[in-house]
C-alpha cells in the first residue's frame, strides 16, 4: 500500500509554506534574536558555570530549549494566523483516527484493505475500504468540538454521496461491466461519515441524515460489522484496491504536471 499522506496535511503544508514565504522577514528577525540568545547562553556557560560533568548538558539542553521555543512560537504565529489552519489540522486528525481504526477492522477481518485520499473532481475521499460483507465504504472524517446544525450536516451528507457516486461512476466502471457479464451483482458502494472530536460521543446509534449514515468514531468498527451486503471475494477485492491505487496515482501524476 502507498504511504499515506492526508490531504489536509498536504493543505497544511502548503498554508505553512505560503504563510512563511509571506512572514519570512518576521522568521528571519526571530531566527537571529534565537541565535544570539544561544551565542550569550554558550558564553555564559563557559565564563560562569563551573567545569561540571553536567556542564556541557546542561548547555545543550538550554540552548534545544531556545531552538524548541522559537519553533513553537512560529508554529502559534501561524496557526493564529493563518484562517485556513485550524480546520485542516483538525481534518488530518478526524483522517488520521479512522485510518488507525480501519487498521483494526482489518485485524478483525472486517475489510480486506482499503485506500486513502483519492481526488475526484467532486473533491477528495478520505478513504475507500473494501468490505468482505458490505461492498464497498466511501469515508469522509470529520472534526467536531461541539453540535452543529442539520443544514451543516445536510451538506456533508450531500457531498459524500456525491463523492460515492463519482466512485461508481469514473472508478468502478470495468468492475461493474465485467461483474455484469458474470451475471453477478455489482458491489454497491455506501457513504459514511465519520465523526471524531467531542461530538462522536452524542452521536446516536444509527443517526441518517439525506440517506447517509453517520457514525461516532469510536463505533465505526462496530458499524463495519454490522454491514450485511454484497459479499467480496479476495480476488475481487484485490482487483478493486489496484483499480483505486492506479486511478488515485493517475490523478496525482496529472496534478503534478500541470
Amino acid at each position: 500500500m502507498a504511504k499515506y499522506q492526508p490531504y489536509s496535511r498536504g493543505e497544511l503544508r502548503r498554508l505553512r509554506v505560503a504563510w512563511l514565504s509571506r512572514n519570512r522577514l518576521l522568521v528571519m528577525g526571530l531566527a537571529v534574536g534565537a541565535g544570539c540568545v544561544v551565542a550569550l547562553e554558550a558564553l555564559s556557560f563557559v565564563l560562569v558555570v563551573p567545569g561540571t560533568p553536567l556542564k556541557w548538558w546542561l548547555l545543550g539542553a538550554a540552548q534545544a530549549s531556545t531552538v524548541a521555543a522559537l519553533l513553537h512560537l512560529v508554529d502559534t504565529g501561524f496557526l493564529v494566523h493563518e484562517r485556513d489552519a485550524l480546520r485542516q489540522v483538525r481534518g488530518a486528525w478526524g483522517e488520521e483516527n479512522t485510518r488507525s481504526e480501519l487498521q483494526r477492522a482489518k485485524r478483525k477481518r472486517l475489510i480486506w484493505g482499503w485506500v486513502d485520499s483519492i481526488r475526484l473532481a467532486a473533491g477528495d475521499l478520505d478513504h475507500v475500504a473494501v468490505t468482505r460483507h458490505g461492498g464497498l465504504v466511501v469515508i469522509d472524517s470529520k472534526w467536531r468540538s461541539q453540535a452543529t446544525d442539520v443544514v451543516e450536516m445536510s451538506k456533508s451528507a450531500a457531498r459524500v454521496k456525491t463523492r460515492a457516486e463519482g466512485v461508481a461512476r469514473s472508478i468502478l466502471t470495468s468492475e461493474r461491466a465485467a461483474r455484469h457479464r458474470a451475471k453477478i451483482n455489482p458491489v454497491t458502494v455506501t457513504p459514511v461519515v465519520v465523526l471524531w472530536g467531542a461530538l462522536q460521543h452524542d452521536v446516536p446509534d444509527g443517526a441518517c441524515i439525506d440517506g447517509i449514515a453517520f457514525v461516532g468514531g469510536r463505533n465505526f468498527v462496530a458499524w463495519l460489522r454490522s454491514l450485511d451486503g454484497d459479499r467480496v471475494d479476495k480476488a475481487a477485492a484485490a482487483d478493486i484496491i489496484r483499480k483505486l491505487e492506479g486511478f488515485r496515482a493517475d490523478v496525482r501524476q496529472s496534478i503534478a504536471t500541470r
